[in-house]
């Protein structure tokens, strides 16, 4: 199973595509729902505290801005909670959700305030680990400057007008991602305060059914 590590250089490799969403230059995602956060599959959102919170369930101490270990942001994929996995004792950044989600699934990012406070940028990379029909792809998504809501729930593959969307294996700007095949993905994000400086990544991995 692919480390943090991996998902960081993906990052970076994508630092051109970030630059470009904050140039305002760019072709945005045209969101199906105008715009306006996707409203399929809402759950009761969980209320993260010092003691209930992802990192600390996991026995993982209090959340940190300075262990990527202990994170302070969690990414949500159609509602579902993940867990975090450990390899001979050594901590893994990623949160593996257990359940199966859809072929066009939604994502929600949740964060602990006392931290981040109320986060408004959010970069991330979509990879296909290994898919059913060997589909490899890798898309940057990043919202514009100050304009992401954590708690909101988006479309993942078509979050609306305050995206841009690259396909990072051929650098062009993409209106929507297609419906993903079924096999286990990767979704690296990191979530910033603009305002405060404050940011965290966040890492999931999931599994997409038939």
């Amino acid at each position: 199973m692919k480390t943090y590590q991996t998902f960081r250089a993906a990052l970076v490799t994508g630092c051109v595509f970030f630059v470009g969403c904050q140039s305002g230059g760019g072709t945005h995602a045209t969101g199906d729902r105008q715009g306006h956060p996707d409203r399929r599959g809402a759950q009761p959102k969980p209320v993260y505290t010092v003691s209930h919170n992802p990192t600390t369930l996991a026995g993982r101490g209090t959340p940190s801005l300075d262990d990527q270990f202990r994170p302070a942001a969690w990414i949500l994929v159609d509602g579902h909670e993940g867990q975090y996995t450990a390899v001979d004792g050594h901590p893994h950044l990623e949160w593996v959700i257990g359940k199966h989600v859809s072929t066009t699934p939604t994502f929600r990012v949740e964060v602990f305030p006392p931290l981040l406070g109320k986060p408004d940028g959010f970069k991330a990379v979509l990879q296909s680990i290994q898919t059913q029909d060997g589909t490899s792809l890798v898309y940057g998504i990043a919202a514009d400057a100050g304009s992401f809501t954590p708690g909101a729930t988006y479309n993942l593959l078509n979050p609306g007008p305050n995206f841009t969307i690259r396909n990072l294996m051929t650098g062009d700007v993409v209106q929507k991602i297609g419906a993903l095949p079924p096999g286990k993905y990767a979704f690296a994000g990191g979530i910033r305060n603009e305002q405060t400086g404050a940011e965290t990544p966040a890492v999931t991995f999931f599994t997409v059914a038939e």
